[in-house]
């Protein structure tokens, strides 16, 4: 049993994922750190990290990989990457505090019943609005990286385009934000005959 499941562990799309969590507070300490250019070197590595969250999937499924392991991985390792950079984004002041809270927040709870759900045997998918709202919140924290490192004498400082980084940064999370509280609802609607134990969901 232990040979079977060693390489299962070792599979690409799963060392993606942990690589995402390894990144993650590399990419953290990175945005507290002052100095030039350190902001675009965390930006870099959490726009190569944030890709591999698409790859990871599409190679697991082409592979026919795609295991109860690599999905946890898979969502840890997305949850843990976020997470880890709007903590960091509030410490040093790019990202308000109920920003961060609204997203956070969301998670836990969608966690949560997704825990109750797998108890079940239920698979409650992730709906069109709750892929919106993680792409959204992967753009907003890109731009905010560079607008950061344009702000603080890196390689975009160059641009001039600090403050319009920042901006659009800013209004992409408040539009992420929106989609993190509808998304939410909609997740928790679809969720609440299972919750009440009158019927299993479908695809929320």
């Amino acid at each position: 049993m232990a040979d079977r499941l060693r390489p299962r562990l070792a599979t690409l799309p799963n060392l993606l994922g942990v690589g995402r969590i390894l990144a993650t507070p590399i990419i953290m300490a990175l945005l507290v750190m002052d100095g030039a250019g350190t902001d675009f070197a965390g930006g870099l590595l959490f726009a190569i990290a944030g890709f591999s969250d698409y790859f990871d999937g599409r190679i697991a499924r082409s592979r026919n990989q795609v295991s109860p392991l690599g999905v946890f991985m898979d969502l840890a390792a997305d949850k843990v990457l976020v997470a880890g950079v709007l903590i960091a984004m509030v410490e040093v002041g790019l990202v308000p505090t109920w920003i961060a809270a609204a997203i956070l927040i969301r998670e836990f709870i969608v966690q949560a019943v997704r825990q109750l759900a797998a108890a079940d045997d239920v698979v409650i998918s992730a709906g069109s609005l709750g892929k919106a709202k993680t792409v959204t919140t992967l753009g907003g924290l890109g731009f905010l990286f560079l607008a950061s490192d344009a702000l603080t004498g890196g390689p975009m400082a160059g641009t001039g385009a600090g403050g319009v980084l920042m901006a659009i940064g800013f209004w992409t999370l408040v539009l992420a934000t929106i989609l993190t509280v509808v998304s939410g609802v909609q997740y928790l609607r679809g969720a609440w005959p299972l919750l009440t134990g009158s019927r299993d969901p479908h695809g929320v």
